[in-house]
């Protein structure tokens, strides 16, 4: 099959064109024809040193999380009523990365979900990897359980637009959401965000001035960690509040973690990755797709993609330039063209 992988650690010219065996099912995959992929920022921090976690990837890796396509194959184990050849479907995967950058992705049945109807490939495809980081962080926090406000840092990145939708749909009153420039401040409050703040200058004054009339209950910071942005959650969030984390930050970001302790405040990790590196209730993933699908097409929830690209070698290597620009709202999607694709 075509894919487009990378050859070495370094620019964009490592992305390349390969021709590759199609995966091997296990007895719970599925084998799933790629229509869509969606870019995430860790992509291009993989190409350029090749890491993944503590471990790292050889020459050669196919890059990609999530996508859209459809069901080509069964396992011998997937159950019979599970999926049905042809079938549209959505999914982050089971390995990590999912490989999805090409023709064919493997992939256990138990997290994927059929597409929702009201989606193309492309709205899809943008979806699962920063759809299920928001899910899981705001049922961690339990976001919406309890008057108060919810703080979201870094609102306009694929994470925030979905974890926004989905806090207004649990009935939040105040998201107030960080964003700095014009088009992510309309992005996030075309999302739903009732408040704007901005995350360049000091947090404490700009929420004090808004008047909620509420405490901040809830803070999810979707960003890279500092020392900053921890220390000032700490001291904006309620006596007994919840914050989540999403993404580690450098040594030094936790020196002032134990300033918490006398607010009470808990602390969530967050890693959508968990469940499918241990093998941990990964049939929470496709419910979850399935309930968010359902969200979808009920209207609830909007479409994040911001700019399609083609999935071609080009397509690829300009969508990892936008990572590295650091400016993108939403999310970046590749679909299959009709000739060229992978090439």
């Amino acid at each position: 099959m075509k894919a487009i992988n990378i050859a070495g650690i370094g620019g964009l010219d490592q992305l390349v064109a390969a021709e590759v065996p199609v995966p091997e099912l296990g007895p719970t995959d599925i084998l799933v024809n790629v229509k869509a992929v969606s870019v995430n920022p860790v992509e291009a921090k993989i190409r350029y040193c090749r890491k993944m976690g503590r471990g790292q990837l050889p020459a050669g890796s196919i890059l990609g999380f999530d996508c859209a396509g459809t069901v080509s194959s069964l396992g011998s184990q997937v159950p019979h009523n599970a999926f049905t050849t042809g079938e549209e479907v959505w999914l982050l995967g089971s390995t990590v990365p999912t490989h999805s950058n090409a023709e064919y992705v493997a992939v256990d049945y138990r997290v994927v979900a059929p597409k929702p109807k009201s989606l193309s490939f492309e709205d899809a495809a943008a979806v699962p990897l920063v759809g299920l980081t928001a899910w899981e962080m705001i049922d961690q926090t339990g976001v919406g359980n309890e008057p108060g406000a919810l703080l979201v840092i870094n609102g306009a990145g694929g994470v925030g637009s979905v974890g926004i939708q989905l806090a207004k749909a649990k009935g939040v009153k105040n998201i107030i959401a960080t964003a700095s420039r014009e088009v992510s401040i309309n992005h996030v409050k075309a999302l739903g965000a009732t408040h704007t703040i901005n995350h360049r200058e000091p947090l404490k004054p700009q929420i004090e001035a808004l008047k909620l009339g509420e405490p901040i209950k809830y803070i999810l910071v979707f960003t890279n960690l500092s020392k900053s942005v921890l220390d000032q959650a700490i001291d904006v969030v309620a006596p007994w509040g919840h914050i989540g984390l999403a993404v580690q930050g450098p040594p030094g970001s936790y020196d002032g973690f134990g300033a918490g302790q006398k607010k009470g405040v808990a602390v969530h990790w967050g890693f959508v990755f968990t469940r499918m590196a241990l093998k941990w209730e990964m049939e929470y993933q496709g419910k979850a797709l399935r309930d968010m699908a359902k969200m979808f097409d009920e209207g609830k929830l909007k479409s994040i993609t911001t700019k399609t690209l083609e999935l071609t070698v080009q397509g690829v290597r300009d969508a990892h330039t936008l990572m590295e620009g650091g400016e993108t709202i939403g999310k970046v999607v590749l679909k299959v063209p009709a000739t060229g694709a992978f090439q």
